[in-house]
């Protein structure tokens, strides 16, 4: 019974909270990535040499990803398990490309017929194949776009899509300062579960970032959900009686309410090439999934990250709800570490 009601209500869980619910195949907003999912699970204007960034921005792609594989696993509710695993390749005077694969397995659940009796088991679970482009055309501008092909399988209903993401960054080194536009999930549902197709994920977002000079801080805004101005939704439980006229007002929240939902807020610190640590705050996702009852975490994130040898490994938690978290695992590699190097000519 959890992992049905998690399945229902995965949209709500993921970045895309109170709209998930709109168009199909929601799993591609999920943020696998540890590093990334700990700044608020959105990060597009971060430049760090890491691939996991590029993946939400391939205009962030360039050589100094070349030779990287990064393999990321989340412990989702329920049961729920997420993967991605990505490489970049650089070819000079072309560009770089990224390939990879994404996975959300929901798990077994049990089949029954109309009557209840129980006939075996069943399951259900989402991928997408992945394909990233990224040119430098000069030292403040970058472009990039992304293909996706998708397939989602539930028992024995199956649904194939096409999406493309489209980006751009613009750059002032000499400020460590970056800004980057991003047109997510621009596609079609090839192969409808019924008749009727329906419409994915399509997304805006425009981020900002900063890297302090004597300081290793790096802060982000990002302002997501930006094609659709309105996110705010009439909660029939928020609801209070007026002592004096007995009116009851629904508490529908406020325009500046509305605009921090667009915002998420995120930061990177990191005192050494070894060590990083992160943190993050979506107000969207606490106004949506908090509770007025009791206090709690949803909507903050952090995590680590620590290089050990020739690998990086990092930790990220998210907060969703008292009822669950998640937490994400990446482990990433750059494959030219492993090349032998050519001693001193004799």
């Amino acid at each position: 019974m959890k992992k049905i009601i998690a399945l229902l209500f995965l949209p709500f869980l993921s970045a895309n909270a109170q709209i998930g619910g709109n168009s199909i195949f929601q799993f591609l907003n999920l943020v696998p990535s540890a590093r990334v999912s700990a700044q608020g699970g959105n990060a597009i204007a971060n430049p760090e040499e890491d691939l996991n960034f590029a993946i939400y921005n391939p205009s962030l792609l360039n050589e100094n990803v070349h030779g990287q594989l990064t393999f990321s696993l989340v412990d989702y509710v329920a049961g729920i398990t997420l993967s991605d695993v990505n490489y970049a390749h650089h070819f000079e005077n072309v560009g770089t490309f990224y390939g990879g694969i994404r996975y959300v397995d929901y798990g077994d659940f049990s089949r029954a017929s109309n009557i209840g009796i129980r006939e075996g088991t069943f399951t259900a679970a989402d991928m997408a194949l992945n394909i990233g482009y990224g040119y430098k055309l000069d030292s403040n501008w970058s472009f990039g776009a992304g293909l996706k092909v998708i397939n989602a399988n539930y028992e024995n209903y199956n649904s194939y899509g096409g999406a493309v993401d489209l980006a751009a960054t613009y750059q002032i080194p000499s400020k460590r300062f970056v800004l980057a536009l991003v047109a997510k999930n621009l596609g079609y549902q090839f192969s409808p579960f019924n008749e009727e197709r329906e419409s994915l994920p399509f997304e805006l977002q425009f981020g900002i970032s900063n890297r302090f000079e004597h300081l290793p801080l790096r802060w982000q805004i990002t302002f997501e959900q930006l094609e659709t101005w309105d996110l705010r939704y009439r909660d029939p439980a928020d609801v209070s009686v007026n002592q004096f006229t007995g009116e009851v007002d629904d508490n529908f929240p406020s325009q500046w309410n509305n605009f921090f939902r667009h915002v998420v807020v995120g930061a990177e610190f990191a005192p050494t090439k070894g060590l990083n640590v992160q943190f993050g705050y979506n107000y969207r996702k606490r106004q949506e999934l908090n509770l007025d009852t009791r206090r709690t975490s949803a909507g903050f994130s952090f995590g680590i990250g620590v290089k050990i040898s020739k690998f990086r490994l990092n930790y990220g938690r998210n907060f969703y709800h008292v009822s669950g978290t998640a937490n994400h695992f990446t482990l990433r590699t750059d494959l030219q570490d492993f090349k032998k190097k050519k001693g001193p000519k004799i």
